[in-house]
C-alpha cells in the first residue's frame, strides 16, 4: 500500500517497535494516532498522541471517537511479555498479558469496524513464538495464537480487509528482556534487532504485496511471503 496521505492507527507507539514503525509511517507520508498508556519521551512530529488504557473498553471507545478521519491502516502492536511455563504463571500475569494482547486487540476492532475504510489494511505485530509455540511463554505464546484466531474471525465479517502478520523475533525492547538478568541479556543481545530496523521491516511490509514477515532461524535475517 502506498501510505502517503494515509490515516493510520498504531497501538502500543510510544516506544520500542510501535515508536519505530510510527515514525516510519511518518517519514512516508502518513498521519498516524497512537493508541497508548502513555505519550513518549519524545514525540514524533505528525503523530498525534492518545492516552488509553487498551484492556478497559469505555477508554477505546472514547479513544476511537477523536479519529474524526476514516482510518486506512491498523497496526496492532500493543503486547507485554511475562516468562513461564504453564505451570508458573501466576493468575495476575496470565491475567495483564491477556487483556493487553487479546481483549485489547479485539476491541481496536470492535470499535474501529466502522471507521476502517473498505479495503484497509490491518497489521499484526505477532511473534516468532507462535510459529514455534514456546512452552516457557505460555501465556504470551497463548495471546499471540489466539491474535492469529481474532484475524481469522474478523476477516469472516470484513473479507475486504487486507489482513498481514509480522512475526518478529528477538527485538531489543523493555518487553524482550522482561525476566531475563543482565547475563542471559548479554547473551542474547547478539541477535536482537534494534527498534528502528523492526519498524523499517513492519514498514516494508505494509508497503509490499506480501502478507507476512517470518524469521529465518535464529538470525536477524527476515522473508516476506
Amino acid at each position: 500500500m502506498e501510505v502517503k496521505n494515509k490515516i493510520a492507527v498504531v497501538t502500543g507507539a510510544s516506544s520500542g517497535i510501535g515508536y519505530a514503525l510510527s515514525a516510519e509511517l511518518v517519514k512516508a507520508g502518513a498521519k498516524v494516532y497512537c493508541l497508548s498508556l502513555d505519550k513518549p519521551a519524545v514525540p514524533v512530529d505528525g503523530v498525534v498522541y492518545l492516552e488509553v488504557d487498551l484492556t478497559q473498553e469505555k477508554a477505546v471507545a472514547d479513544a476511537v471517537l477523536q479519529i474524526m478521519e476514516p482510518v486506512d491502516i491498523l497496526v496492532n502492536n500493543a503486547g507485554v511479555m511475562r516468562r513461564g511455563h504453564y505451570y508458573e504463571i501466576g493468575a495476575d500475569d496470565f491475567d495483564l498479558v491477556w487483556n493487553v494482547a487479546v481483549k485489547g486487540y479485539w476491541l481496536m476492532f470492535k470499535y474501529l469496524r466502522d471507521k476502517l475504510v473498505n479495503g484497509a489494511m490491518t497489521v499484526q505485530i505477532n511473534s516468532k513464538n507462535a510459529l514455534v509455540k514456546k512452552a516457557d511463554t505460555f501465556v504470551y505464546t497463548l495471546s499471540k495464537l489466539a491474535d492469529l484466531e481474532i484475524d481469522a474471525l474478523v476477516a469472516q465479517d470484513r473479507p475486504d480487509l487486507d489482513m498481514r502478520v509480522a512475526h518478529l523475533a528477538r527485538v531489543d525492547t523493555a518487553l524482550e528482556w522482561t525476566g531475563y538478568t543482565e547475563a542471559q541479556k548479554a547473551e542474547k543481545i547478539v541477535t536482537a534487532l534494534s527498534p528502528e530496523r523492526a519498524g523499517e521491516l513492519v514498514s516494508e511490509l505494509i508497503r509490499s504485496d506480501f502478507t507476512r514477515l517470518v524469521p529465518l532461524g535464529e538470525s536477524v535475517e527476515y522473508r516476506m511471503e
